[in-house]
């Protein structure tokens, strides 16, 4: 079964030049539109920004801020809650945008915790923004509440709303003065990671894009899987997830070898921006070895941009979450990136070095 050529044009053709290739890059993100994120409305004009409050953490050498965002369209309105920590200065900062299910709170979470911390450390601002506010996770739920009756010509589910939601935040951030809006990273992990791709493929002014262990429908294969693990399939988001994708999406189930594209065509979207894939060795059900397989087809684009010190694959040992050494890895890849530094975190060392690759399809000369 061979992976697609990402460089195979909508008439036959094949992408010659970079020419060719800012027209094939508008045909691969409207098929994604169509099967993967559903269509997507441009970003509100404006939102209105409410602080509540700030307080001193880390022993008094960051802030934690609170505020409430709110969109309004249509005479109807939504709001979300964002934190941010970052250095005590008012000053415009490198930032890192996470979508999650809660707020941050140094006191709950460890390795929410190390990140407000090693954000602060290193002079960034972290946020986060409480994505189910805007589009809900709740499987039984209809497209009733958050922004879609803001949006009811869109066909977007939530995985696009929690996706777009981050060129909102970064439109907050750049209203309050505090974002370095050259250097910006959209990171989430699991279902956020598949959000997360979506923000760097819908918003180039993300500068890296950073998914953590997305799995199907974001940085996995929907093709190849590890022998004798249990793939998620797209099947297997049939009654469980279907909140997250558009109807089209779904045609392919079990017929996944027939989709006209695979995990690398939605990197290939973010390229030559900088990309970053964090993934647990064990973590089979987000498919490392899909993953794996993807990025490195990836790579080629990458290459043929000349931008192959831009895309970057970190392993390491464990299950599903984003922990400490990936919090780590992300924020050694930013320095690498934004600031020139040497990573002390050692990127694209192959958890599959001998695996075959799947495709025999080269970039242009």
């Amino acid at each position: 079964m061979e992976m697609p050529d990402p460089f195979l044009m909508e008439d036959g053709s094949r992408v010659e030049n970079l020419g060719d290739w800012k027209k094939q890059k508008k045909y691969i993100r409207a098929m994604l539109e169509h099967y993967l994120y559903g269509t997507v409305p441009p970003l509100p004009k404006q939102v209105e920004i409410e602080k509540h409050d700030s307080k001193a953490v880390f022993d008094g050498k960051g802030l934690r801020e609170t505020f409430t965002l709110t969109i309004r369209r249509n005479g109807l309105s939504a709001s979300c809650k964002l934190v941010v920590v970052r250095p005590k200065a008012n000053q415009r900062y490198p930032t890192v945008i996470k979508n999650d299910r809660v707020a941050f709170d140094e006191e709950l979470d460890e390795y929410t915790a190390f990140a407000g911390e090693e954000a602060v450390r290193r002079g960034y601002l972290l946020c986060r923004f409480e994505r189910e506010a805007l589009a809900t996770d709740d499987k039984r739920a209809l497209r009733t509440a958050g922004v879609y009756p803001l949006y009811p010509e869109y066909t977007w589910r939530a995985l696009a709303v929690w996706g777009w939601a981050h060129g909102v935040v970064l439109d907050a951030l750049d209203q309050l003065g505090l974002v370095d809006i050259d250097r910006v990273v959209a990171t989430g992990h699991s279902r956020g990671g598949k959000a997360a791709l979506c923000a760097g493929i819908f918003d180039e002014r993300v500068t890296i894009t950073a998914p953590n262990s997305s799995g199907t429908g974001g940085t996995g294969s929907y093709r190849y899987f590890e022998e004798g693990k249990r793939p998620q399939s797209i099947k297997s988001h049939i009654g469980n997830n279907e909140r997250w994708f558009p109807p089209p999406y779904f045609t392919f189930a079990e017929k996944e070898d027939r989709m006209p594209f695979d995990s690398h065509f939605s990197r290939a979207l973010v390229a030559p921006r900088a990309f970053l894939n964090c993934h647990a060795r064990q973590d089979y059900h987000a498919n490392p070895y899909g993953t794996e397989l993807t990025h490195r087809a990836t790579q080629v684009i990458y290459d043929w941009m000349d931008a192959k010190d831009k895309i970057a694959l970190h392993w390491r040992d464990g299950g599903h979450a984003q922990n400490t050494e990936d919090w780590t890895a992300l924020f050694d890849f930013s320095d690498q990136q934004f600031f020139g530094k040497q990573s002390p975190t050692v990127f694209n060392n192959w958890a599959y070095p001998n695996a075959k690759l799947p495709f025999s399809w080269k970039a242009p000369k």
